[in-house]
């Protein structure tokens, strides 16, 4: 007994020594950070749940980085309306992706502007001037007789960025020529508007639109393609401005071509193709229709398969 209790007398001491020694050297230690008794572990934070503290004594390079559950969210610049606080940290939230919007189309409501029968040096050019000052691009059925008379005219057209096209020699019914003579319209045309302008058109309307198989078939030898319209104006026959621009308001749609002339017709029937381009031009734009060649429409494929063949 006696030795036993010195043994405890002894132990008693040695563990106040060792407390006063440690309250000397300025340590503060919890008891539950002392594994002074048997089958008592010292706990360590988790990973899962509490990140390395930013003042750990512990050197940079052995510092783990966060684990993959964490979303450490990055502090935002300020910019007047956010508060610049402490990092946040949050545990064990799924983090939810950015919203994506959709992207605006990119495809737009093209058109296009056709003008037969010309040059000349009456009408043409004032509608080269009304497109130039709208900034529009329009194909131009030429005739060949009329490029021969007034070449610098079919220049002017190219100059000004327009699109040149075939409209026959003479403005014969080409469905009612013979192989010979349907050469001769079309290619005798091609000359003459290469010859003016340097330029070889892929494209022909043929007069008042007649085509046949035959005719289709030398097209597509020459790498040709034939356009048709969507919208005739009647222009040519003196059709009323106000007749006009309902008719065009109304049936327009995207991939349309519409016909007009800028030679041709009945007496001074052009005057009122003239009036006629201003309000179209500026009440489709603001239906949000978008002014291009053929070629143009073709290439983005907005031309309708019945009306490009």
């Amino acid at each position: 007994m006696r030795i036993t209790r010195v043994t405890k007398r002894r132990r008693r001491l040695g563990m106040i020594l060792v407390m006063g020694l440690l309250v000397v050297g300025g340590l503060v230690i919890k008891e539950s950070d002392l594994n002074l008794y048997p089958g008592t572990e010292v706990h360590e934070i988790a990973a899962a749940e509490e990140p390395p503290s930013i003042s750990s004594p512990l050197p940079l390079e052995q510092i783990s980085p966060p684990p993959a559950e964490y979303v450490v969210s990055p502090i935002p610049k300020p910019n007047g309306h956010e508060q610049t606080a402490n990092q946040e940290i949050t545990v064990n939230k799924p983090v939810k992706p950015d919203k994506v919007k959709p992207e605006a189309s990119t495809k737009k409501n093209l058109i296009s502007l056709t003008f037969d029968d010309g040059p000349d040096r009456k009408y043409t050019p004032q509608v080269l001037d009304i497109l130039k000052k709208y900034g529009i691009k329009a194909t131009f059925f030429l005739v060949g007789t009329q490029v021969e008379k007034y070449p610098e005219i079919a220049q002017r057209i190219v100059d000004e960025g327009h699109t040149i096209a075939n409209h026959s020699w003479d403005h014969k019914n080409l469905t009612k020529l013979p192989p010979k003579a349907l050469s001769v319209e079309i290619d005798k045309t091609q000359k003459a508007i290469y010859e003016a302008t340097g330029i070889t058109p892929t494209l022909l309307r043929a007069p008042t639109g007649a085509i046949s198989k035959s005719v289709l078939d030398a097209l597509h030898e020459r790498e040709m393609l034939h356009v048709y319209w969507t919208v005739d104006t009647r222009d040519w026959a003196g059709t009323s401005v106000k007749d006009m621009y309902k008719n065009v308001m109304k049936n327009t749609h995207p991939g349309g071509i519409i016909l007009l002339h800028s030679f041709g017709g009945r007496k001074n029937a052009l005057d009122n193709t003239i009036d006629l381009l201003p309000k179209i031009i500026e009440d489709l734009t603001a239906k949000d229709y978008s002014f291009v060649t053929v070629e143009e429409l073709i290439t983005a494929n907005q031309a309708l398969p019945a009306i490009v063949k």
